[in-house]
């Protein structure tokens, strides 16, 4: 068992698969930011601000309201980011010795990538949906979006978990 103080900081290359899922969370991401970016001045005064869990909207506000939509992967892309380079931070099961630590480390940095990128696609998702619903009044995802967004948001954790069978 290693000691949380005593846990060694390792130099683990990023996988191939680490470094797709940044290709596409990010350029997904920056896609559907531009298109907000591109859209935002021509969106209505309102547009919608809360789907019903049928993808159905339930409250409408202001298109300014979307720069919080913004603002926060802003500030939880950087913290996810930390989380992801520094797996030594992260918590760990008593059985964490010197013959698994490496696994323990890549492992769970792959959760804090996945979860990082399935982040920024349901920012994406969201960004789109609001948008397309105020141009053209319909929505792009309908009874979709909340199974998108929980398969984003929470996928990375469950795939993770069935991967992980550390000795």
């Amino acid at each position: 068992m290693i000691d949380m103080k005593e846990r060694p900081k390792l130099e683990i290359p990023k996988t191939m698969t680490e470094k797709v899922a940044n290709i596409i969370g990010y350029s997904i991401f920056i896609g559907a930011l531009i298109y907000m970016i591109i859209t935002f001045p021509f969106l209505p005064a309102e547009v919608p601000a809360h789907f019903g869990a049928d993808g159905e909207v339930n409250r409408y506000g202001s298109k300014y309201e979307m720069i919080v939509l913004v603002v926060t992967p802003l500030f939880l892309i950087p913290g996810l980011e930390v989380l992801e380079r520094f797996p030594e931070i992260h918590s760990y099961p008593r059985r964490m010795d010197e013959s698994n630590i490496e696994e323990f480390y890549l492992h769970s940095r792959m959760l804090a990538n996945f979860g990082k990128n399935g982040a920024l696609i349901v920012f994406a998702i969201i960004f789109i949906e609001i948008i397309n619903y105020g141009l053209i009044g319909t929505s792009t995802f309908g009874s979709f979006l909340l199974p998108l967004i929980l398969l984003f948001a929470l996928g990375p954790v469950g795939w993770m978990i069935e991967r992980r069978k550390i000795r």
